[in-house]
């Protein structure tokens, strides 16, 4: 293996600067890891630099994806030109930020290749990973990636079930947990009878060398080849009446057309996941980022199950041979709760690594992670923490494991920002500071389905290829309830279709005018009132097309459609268009003006100071003018009050000294020089007043027209429902 795993470099707290490289050794990941940092805090490129490492020793990676960003490990683009990276920049995201586009593409471009440039690499670094390795997506329960075929796992194991008796133990447990919650029944592994008469009917077939397909488990329940349940007779503990309940549901699960992507594609075995067939190491993404809750509690146990007899079945080695990567473990790793995917985690946390696997999970909080699995973890990346809270958990955990003391870590803690991480590994004397390397991918965001199929186009597995060959010709649009009908819009070219609610609307916003858009949201979410908390994309009405193109396949139509029909969301669209709708506005407190809808703050700024102020400033430049009037009329008035307290100061001492009139007087004129130096300290007031008058005039005026986008205060608009007008509404199939 020999090269080491550059993540980036030391930052010195005091000053900022960056320092020596810092690089651990693959097999330090043996003793697992732990990436932590809040939203924004730069804990995805960690990981990601941190998988490109892995990768590039030839150490394969199976990654688990609750959220979609680890795609963005496909997007290496070695020329880094504006063209490589158009197809994957977010439209909505770019008219937001008030850019094309191709600006948003040509300006990913460039701060890649700045990026790179600054930290050492190069696009041939790029080349030579996305030659180095094979990546797939995997997207169980759908065929908008490489399908898996997870139910597969029914199937009899290639060793005597003696021989890994906890093991498979806990793999049919895990496909038990699943099943069940697919079916919304709540179980218990120890106290639930679905549960433990499904389990033992899986076992008996597994000790028997036999595989038990859905099928042959629903046919089962209705005469299970056992006579007891325990110490009870089976029809005492668990009678026939009251399976059938179980039987019809798991009946209609069977049945349901969306289920039958569950049962296509590649087998789930973990060999096949870490290699390619021509040998070189596999990124495995298991992107569930699609699936609701129960869905990836059932994939993720039964997946980590599945690593954990593998896992048990190597030769010990002291080198890295995979690594598991798991981003956001909400959820599935509690300190409190227990679900299908805790004992599974913890077990591979525990002796993973001495058959050289290593872990590395990624949370926001580390209140989210069992503490037992917080002492198994040798590698802490801890980033920008939310809370006091995740503070003192980590830092008390840091200090325990020493090398450092309380002053020292809590000014490393405070030191941390976006892409700066307190490093702690055991293999290294003390913690440090880690300014994270820049990706050699392209940190696009997380990936929809439409983009992760547009990315395996091609490569989905000979078996789902061939069925979606067979099923070409035969696949139609699904029936829809009326008015409703279908629209087909080509977005990414891709072969699936996905349905998606088509809305045309007319918005009225205070201060800042009306807006007309087309806009469609992916139908999802278990209701219609769920359908519009998806993104939305924009629509080019002018390409929508009424015809479908040949052989286009079709994602599931959601069931609430049917019982919901058009009325149902006609009405969730007027309950909650109003409050999607709503816009973020920069305003400016000193002219009173406001941006236009996704204007930036630079151009803002732009327009204001090329406006001059705005009519605030006409008005300030008028006032300003006024003053300077009168300021010269009242400084040519205090030049004259002047000269007349001087002629009286001259009359006064001239009448004293009897030049004038003869005779000697001793205060002559002492009243009329007292009245003139009044006159002119009253002068001299009012050309000071108006002075600073002007003074502060200009200021306000300068302020104006030198426009600091800085300054502007951003202020969220929401349209009323009286100010959202729907023109018109259908489904199209966005492909």
């Amino acid at each position: 293996m020999g090269k080491r795993l550059y993540l980036g470099k030391e930052l010195d707290p005091a000053s900022g600067a960056l320092g020596a490289a810092v690089e651990l050794d693959p097999a330090d990941l043996l003793t697992h890891g732990l990436i932590v940092g809040m939203t924004g805090s730069g804990k995805t490129g960690l990981a990601v630099a941190l998988i490109e490492e892995v990768l590039q020793q030839g150490v394969p990676v199976l990654a688990i994806d609750p959220k979609g960003d680890l795609g963005n490990l496909l997007l290496l683009f070695d020329r880094l030109d504006a063209a490589s990276f158009a197809p994957w920049i977010d439209p909505e995201l770019a008219r937001r930020q008030g850019k094309s586009p191709d600006a948003a593409a040509g300006e990913a471009a460039t701060a890649w290749s700045k990026g790179l440039a600054e930290w050492g690499l190069s696009r041939a670094e790029i080349d030579a990973l996305r030659r180095g390795h094979e990546a797939v997506i995997f997207t169980p329960g759908s065929s908008a990636g490489v399908p898996l075929n997870v139910l597969q796992s029914l199937e009899a194991p290639s060793v005597p079930f003696a021989s890994a008796e906890e093991d498979l133990r806990d793999e049919i447990a895990a496909i038990v947990s699943g099943l069940l919650g697919l079916v919304k029944i709540e179980t218990d592994p120890l106290q639930s009878r679905e549960a433990i008469l499904l389990a033992t009917l899986i076992e008996s077939q597994w000790r028997a060398g036999r595989s038990l397909p859905l099928e042959g488990l629903i046919t089962s329940l209705a005469e299970p080849p056992l006579e007891k349940l325990g110490a009870l007779p089976l029809e005492s503990a668990y009678p026939r009446k009251e399976r059938e309940g179980l039987m019809l549901a798991l009946n209609n699960l069977l049945a349901s057309p969306s289920f039958q992507a569950w049962r296509e594609g590649e087998p789930l075995e973990i060999e096949a996941l870490l290699r390619s067939p021509d040998g070189r190491p596999r990124l495995s993404i298991v992107y569930t980022a699609h699936l609701g809750d129960d869905e990836r509690l059932f994939v993720t146990a039964l997946l980590l199950e599945k690593v954990k007899t593998w896992m048990r079945r190597q030769p010990g080695t002291s080198q890295l041979r995979a690594l598991v990567y798991m981003d956001e473990i909400f959820g599935y790793f509690p300190p409190s709760l227990n679900p299908p995917t805790k004992k599974p985690l913890l077990t591979l946390l525990k002796q993973a690594r001495a058959q050289g696997v290593g872990v590395v999970l990624a949370t926001q909080n580390p209140v989210d992670l069992d503490y037992r699995g917080l002492a198994n973890m040798g590698t802490w990346l801890v980033g920008k923490l939310q809370t006091d809270q995740d503070r003192a958990r980590l830092r008390d955990g840091l200090i325990g494991s020493g090398g450092v003391d309380a002053a020292s870590l809590d000014r490393l803690l405070g030191a941390t920002r976006k892409r700066v991480f307190l490093l702690h590994d055991v293999h290294r004397p003390a913690p440090c500071l880690l300014h994270s390397r820049w990706a050699l991918s392209y940190l696009r965001g997380p990936l929809t389905r439409e983009e992760v199929s547009r990315l395996m186009a091609g490569r989905t597995s000979a078996a789902s290829a061939a069925s979606a060959a067979a099923g070409a010709e035969a696949s139609s649009a699904p029936p829809l309830p009326a008015p409703l009908r279908h629209h087909y819009y080509k977005r990414y070219g891709a072969a699936l279709a996905d349905p998606y609610l088509l809305v045309k609307y007319a918005v009225r916003y205070k201060h800042a005018g009306e807006t007309l858009a087309v806009r469609a949201w992916p139908m999802g979410g278990a209701s219609a009132a769920e359908l519009l908390e998806a993104e939305p994309i924009e629509i080019d009405e002018s390409a929508l097309v009424a015809e479908a193109p040949a052989a286009l396949r079709y994602g599931d139509v959601p069931a609430y459609l049917a019982a919901a029909g058009a009325k149902g969301l006609e009405r969730a669209l007027k309950d909650r268009l109003a409050d999607k709708l709503a816009i973020a506005v920069l305003t400016d407190g000193l002219t009173g003006s406001s941006s236009e809808p996704g204007e930036s703050r630079e151009a803002f700024a732009a327009r204001l100071q090329s406006a001059g102020g705005g009519p605030r400033a006409e008005k300030l430049r008028d006032q300003i003018q006024k003053k300077q009037a009168d300021l010269t009329a009242r400084e040519r008035d205090l030049a004259g009050r002047k000269t007349e307290k001087w002629a009286a100061i001259g009359t006064a001492i001239l009448s004293n000294i009897g030049l004038l009139t003869g005779r000697r007087r001793t205060i002559a004129g002492a009243g009329s020089v007292l009245s003139k130096n009044r006159m002119e300290n009253t002068a001299e007031a009012r050309v000071e007043a108006l002075r600073a008058e002007i003074a502060e005039l200009e200021s306000e005026l300068a302020a104006l027209t030198v426009v600091a986008p800085t300054r502007f205060e951003q202020l969220a608009l929401v349209p009323s429902r009286s100010d959202v007008k729907i023109l018109r509404y259908d489904v199209v199939w966005v492909y």
